[in-house]
């Protein structure tokens, strides 16, 4: 949001319940969030490999494979599902190293 507003580029957060008015500016929200909002294009910024899969929110092989395995494909449904937002076009960014849901083998 902050880099919208400083390159003069209106942004409005999309709040749980919530979708803004078309032309109200870039709206900006969790992957979370878009889930069955469609947009004409779509960024996704950040899919990088210490955020996608988020870290907490997929358990650990040693404490349960079977849980870990679920974990993974509920995270990777949810960067599939953001991504299938975007009407005409999408891009997706990372830094240094980027998720290894972006790999072609996945």
């Amino acid at each position: 949001m902050e880099a919208l507003e400083s390159a003069g580029i209106k942004a409005v957060k999309v709040k749980p319940r919530q979708t803004p008015a078309p032309g109200s500016g870039v709206h900006v929200m969790t992957m979370h969030r878009i889930k069955g909002l469609e947009y004409r294009a779509v960024a996704i910024i950040g899919v990088g490999a210490d955020h996608v899969p988020q870290p907490h929110a997929v358990t650990p092989v040693s404490e349960d494979r079977l849980q870990h395995e679920r974990d993974m494909q509920r995270e990777r449904s949810l960067l599939f599902v953001a991504a299938t937002r975007a009407r005409e076009q999408l891009a997706v960014t990372w830094a240094v190293k980027h998720s290894p849901f972006l790999e072609g083998s996945h």
